[in-house]
């Protein structure tokens, strides 16, 4: 094969943020850099000033990664629909490096149509991943506001009511504004009223950059079947959707503990503190129990400093058997995890991965999710694991019973698929034939 060259695009990289994504693309950069010694990889983002609190900005560049000067953002039109006015140093990154493949992992501004579109330009191929609900969701989780799971089918107004309904408006009102473009209004006139009125509009811009986006990739990865089923829904040729599972880290030795082995069921969350990952229903759950039920959870993870955080927060001030520890080194996560009972996933979202159970599963440790999305895809009829429904309630009676029988508590099956897999399944994709 000869010698390739593969140009990574993100939101930001790793371990500048710790996230999903960044996980990803840096663990399937190495696992080509093995693949393939001779291959050319690089992972580039634009540099911006719109920083998460938990961004590690200090953190050195490696080799294969590269800052590109922030984006210009565009009007609100291009804003949603995932365009910026000006992507300075991505053209003469492509001119410098000549990519055979750009590999896309996030859909905004700063990730998104302008690459595309330059990708194309310069004659590479473009794969696209897709690592989120958000990616063709314009709210961003395919959850409507009274709950929902979405079917993810694209339609202007119910789009443009479920985006109003959960910003505040009555159903009933948002499916009126729903109804019409807000003509002869513009989407950029000012005030809240004119945003309100023109929501449509933005709906169709993000629909179609969507479209536009599926349209220029030669092939679009998805990491779940719920994702491939979204698309294929949303009239993508099936030929241009490949599922290719991601993987989890090597597995440690098993684990020592045995369950409750000190008294007390020891639980674990690690990951974002936002809505969509449901840490709300274990809190609540761990509260409607007795105030002397043996259990601990312990919180790792960043954003605690947002609104909900910080009401999660004074609810369990004085709650000693909750406690939010900071975010652990990632090497330092999977020893950390064997010294627990039960790793908890209560997305309330659609997840891909997540890595987070695999996480587990590579610990050893068994897992207690939301019956949705990825999760469902990985705990249906593992040993030891349960699939909740995202209610409170569901929560509390599984952690009463697995007090009354921690014996429930068997250690989950060793995955056997690396980043390796990955990297050889992907590779298939880059090589072959442009559409």
């Amino acid at each position: 094969m000869p010698c390739l060259r593969f140009l990574h695009l993100s939101n930001d990289l790793c371990p500048r943020v710790i996230g999903g994504t960044e996980i990803f693309v840096q663990q399937l950069i190495a696992a080509q850099k093995q693949l393939s010694p001779s291959t050319k990889l690089l992972w580039a983002v634009h540099e911006s000033s719109r920083l998460p609190a938990h961004h590690a900005s200090e953190a050195p560049l490696l080799p294969h990664q590269r800052l590109l000067p922030p984006i210009t953002s565009g009007d609100r039109h291009q804003q949603v629909a995932a365009t910026a006015a000006a992507i300075p140093g991505f053209a003469e990154l492509l001119a410098e490096f000549r990519p055979d493949v750009v590999h896309l992992h996030s859909f905004s501004d700063r990730c998104g149509l302008s690459h595309a579109r330059a990708v194309k330009a310069a004659g590479a191929r473009l794969m696209v991943t897709v690592h989120a609900p958000g990616f063709s969701c314009i709210k961003g989780n395919l959850i409507d506001a009274s709950g929902a799971i979405c079917d993810g089918v694209l339609r202007e107004r119910r789009c443009t009511r479920c985006r109003l309904h959960n910003g505040g408006l009555p159903r009933w009102l948002a499916g009126a504004v729903a109804l019409h473009n807000g003509w002869p209004l513009s989407a950029e006139a000012p005030g809240a009223l004119a945003h309100v009125l023109t929501a449509r509009q933005l709906t169709a811009s993000f629909h179609q950059a969507w479209r536009e986006l599926a349209e220029l990739a030669d092939a679009i990865h998805v990491l779940a079947a719920w994702s491939r089923d979204v698309l294929l829904r949303q009239g993508i040729p099936a030929e241009n959707i490949h599922l290719i599972r991601t993987a989890g880290p090597p597995p440690l030795p098993p684990r020592q503990r045995t369950p409750m082995q000190d008294g007390v069921l020891r639980l674990v969350y690690w990951g974002r503190c936002h809505p969509v990952k449901g840490l709300h229903l274990v809190i609540e759950a761990i509260q409607a129990l007795p105030p002397e039920a043996p259990i601990q959870l312990d919180c790792y993870g960043p954003d605690w400093e947002g609104r909900y955080g910080q009401e999660l927060l004074g609810r369990i001030s004085t709650d000693r058997r909750i406690r939010v520890l900071g975010t652990l080194p990632q090497d330092q996560l999977l020893p950390c995890l064997q010294t627990y009972d039960l790793a908890v996933v209560p997305s309330t979202w659609l997840e891909t991965g997540p890595l987070t159970v695999l996480e587990a599963f590579a610990a050893g440790l068994p897992v207690a999710g939301s019956d949705l999305g990825g999760i469902r895809e990985l705990l249906a009829d593992a040993p030891g694991c349960a699939l909740l429904p995202p209610h409170w309630r569901a929560w509390r009676g599984h952690l009463e019973q697995v007090m009354l029988q921690p014996d429930l508590l068997r250690p989950p099956p060793l995955q056997g698929r690396t980043f390796a897999h990955i990297a050889s399944e992907l590779m298939l994709l880059y090589a072959s034939p442009r559409r």
